[in-house]
């Protein structure tokens, strides 16, 4: 559905407003600007019914890629192929002129969209009653709050049935309730096939909603692969970024090992009450998750963490000493420590891993000494006490009070 074949875009930046003039009048015999690549060899295939999704840090050069993507911005070289009708989400008020009311500007969007006036007229009712803007709907866009717009514009953007729906960050500035309300009627595009393409710094949505994510740094596309794995490495280099002694490994199973290494995780093992370094166990069952540790500098109070996600690598439950209030103290370069979290595994049965973590603080971000994804897998199996289903269970009490 979408094919972009070393796709580059380049931005001329002139100091002043008068050189631009300058340099025209020279005919191109004097320079007057610098050159700025936003995108460099994009190469970039969206299958048809596929939720692509596309991360990375502000300035990388996501909101351009759409822009050449929906045709509201040329590439400098390179091709471009769609198939099939687009309709795009991208900056707000995109599209929209102010001093037009809402009905007025869904009429000029829908025959920008190729639709007759029968087509719009009968989508009227649709948009109005998904955006929910009551009287709003016929007063001058220039009076709706940012919201207003959102909802004016994805219901107008999802009201034209497209076969490629571009979003772009667009619903972050919603509220909750019409998030969710536009997530379902994006699920239910996926259900019908459409193809979608989606940029959002929501990490958690990207994972759940996409089949595969692209992540963009600095004009280039580095990985391409499923949200796991995607999203590990964009974590990875999030700490390397704002650790500058971190270092950034890939690990041989395709996950990532990052830090500035002041510390090491050795290994990580789980025990039960009668066996030692065990990877499967009972629904409810009480163990202890060891962490071995080697220090190679002298480091005081650091934060050990644990994160365990589910197959589809989902975060189920996370835990470190800063959020337990504990103190670890200080340690020693060459000191080997076990770490030891002691809890009852009170999940469903499936396939999980385990993410560890030391930092200092709260996250990792402000120093990341060693953070290793997936260092370990385990199973949980069922218990015949257990009478449950989902990811974990919630102890849970029930009564009923009668009213005469």
């Amino acid at each position: 559905m979408i094919h972009l074949e070393d796709v580059c875009k380049k931005f001329k930046i002139y100091n002043k407003p008068k050189d631009r003039v300058l340099e025209w009048m020279s005919l191109g015999k004097v320079k007057k600007h610098s050159e700025q690549w936003a995108l460099k060899n994009i190469h970039l295939h969206v299958l048809k019914g596929e939720s692509f999704g596309i991360i990375g840090l502000n300035g990388a050069g996501k909101s351009t890629l759409l822009k050449i993507i929906t045709g509201t911005m040329a590439p400098s070289s390179g091709s471009l192929k769609l198939s099939g009708k687009v309709a795009a989400l991208l900056e707000l008020g995109t599209g929209f002129h102010p001093d037009l009311t809402g009905r007025e500007n869904v009429k000029i969007n829908g025959k920008l969209h190729g639709l007759n006036e029968n087509e719009i007229a009968q989508k009227f009712e649709d948009i109005h009653n998904f955006s929910e803007l009551g009287d709003y709907f016929d007063k001058p866009i220039r009076t709706y709050s940012t919201g207003m717009q959102v909802r004016l514009s994805f219901s107008l953007a999802t009201s034209v049935d497209p076969d490629i729906l571009i979003v772009d960050e667009a619903l972050s500035v919603g509220d909750a309730y019409f998030q969710q309300k536009c997530m379902a009627r994006m699920e239910e595009f996926k259900k019908n096939g459409k193809t979608i393409l989606f940029v959002s710094h929501d990490l958690p949505l990207m994972k759940v909603f996409c089949n595969r994510l692209a992540l963009l740094e600095h004009g280039h596309i580095t990985k391409v692969g499923t949200p796991e794995n995607v999203l590990d490495l964009y974590n990875a280099k999030l700490c390397n970024q704002s650790n500058s002694t971190s270092k950034l490994e890939p690990e041989l199973n395709g996950t990532f090992r990052s830090g500035n290494k002041k510390a090491v995780i050795k290994k990580a093992e789980i025990y039960t009450k009668n066996q030692y370094n065990v990877t499967v166990l009972e629904a409810g069952e009480l163990c202890t998750i060891k962490l071995e540790v080697l220090f190679l500098t002298e480091i005081e109070n650091p934060t050990i963490g644990i994160l365990i996600r589910d197959r589809l690598g989902y975060d189920i439950f996370g835990i470190n000493t800063n959020l337990l209030s504990k103190q670890t103290g200080v340690f020693q370069k060459d000191e080997k420590v076990t770490f030891n979290f002691n809890l009852t595994m009170n999940l469903g049965a499936g396939d999980y891993t385990l993410t560890t973590a030391i930092h200092h603080d709260k996250t990792h971000i402000g120093e990341n000494i060693e953070w290793v994804d997936r260092i370990l897998s385990f199973k949980i199996v069922p218990r015949l006490d257990y009478n449950f289903f989902g990811v974990s269970l919630l102890k849970t009490e029930f009564s009923l009070e009668r009213f005469s």
